[in-house]
């Protein structure tokens, strides 16, 4: 299918509202994700991903742990992962990912669809801070490979309107200053000149990942 916009579909404001349940939206974006991934081979699997430091493999042990461990289990082994480990948290977040990613690829790959089956019944966290979780490395693991992923424009709009209510973030300044408008989701946010890219490089932008888009001549 082509990324281009007929006529008769023009772009639109994404929803200001992102509280609630996501639970369908995660599960469809972790099922698409393991559809991209079911086709990599060991190299693409090994290759950087967007996140830094971080390896495809990592960023979807990441997942597996993230988004698909309990609370009470998620905190309890970055508790232990952390406390007499780490100084900082995140180096702590870090063997864990590297701890779920030792599993076989294809294990990886069916724990992700296990856990989409589990969101879309409404199980465990399904706010917006999981479905962030999941589009920004869905993207870190696309866009650093160059490889299509196709998300519903409602959960890459959610999670970038979110982004931008961060106070004093780079985010929030780039949508004070120019409008953003996802070529493949059809969504604008912001006010001032128009930087318009795929909704992945818009997402990853937005988290620091990647540049800003150029600003669209007129």
């Amino acid at each position: 299918m082509s990324d281009s916009i007929a006529p008769d579909r023009p772009f639109f404001t994404p929803s200001p509202r992102v509280a609630g349940d996501w639970s369908a939206h995660i599960a469809t974006s972790l099922d698409r994700t393991a559809d991209v991934l079911v086709g990599f081979d060991e190299a693409q699997w090994s290759a950087p991903s967007l996140c830094e430091g971080w390896t495809v493999r990592d960023v979807v042990g990441h997942l597996v742990w993230r988004v698909g461990a309990p609370s009470g289990e998620m905190l309890s082994t970055a508790s232990k992962a952390y406390f007499g480990h780490h100084v900082s948290p995140d180096r702590a977040i870090d063997d864990l990912a590297r701890t779920e990613a030792e599993a076989p690829t294809a294990a990886l790959v069916a724990d992700l669809r296990r856990i989409a089956d589990t969101k879309m019944q409404g199980i465990g966290r399904t706010g917006i801070t999981e479905l962030t979780e999941v589009v920004v490395h869905a993207f870190d693991i696309t866009e650093a490979l160059g490889v299509p992923l196709r998300l519903s424009p409602r959960s890459t709009s959610a999670v970038a309107v979110a982004r931008t209510r961060i106070p004093f973030s780079a985010a929030r300044r780039a949508v004070a200053s120019s409008t953003l408008c996802a070529s493949d989701a059809r969504w604008c946010i912001g006010r001032g000149p128009r930087r318009e890219a795929t909704a992945g490089r818009l997402i990853a932008a937005l988290f620091g990942r990647l540049p800003l888009p150029p600003v669209t001549s007129d």
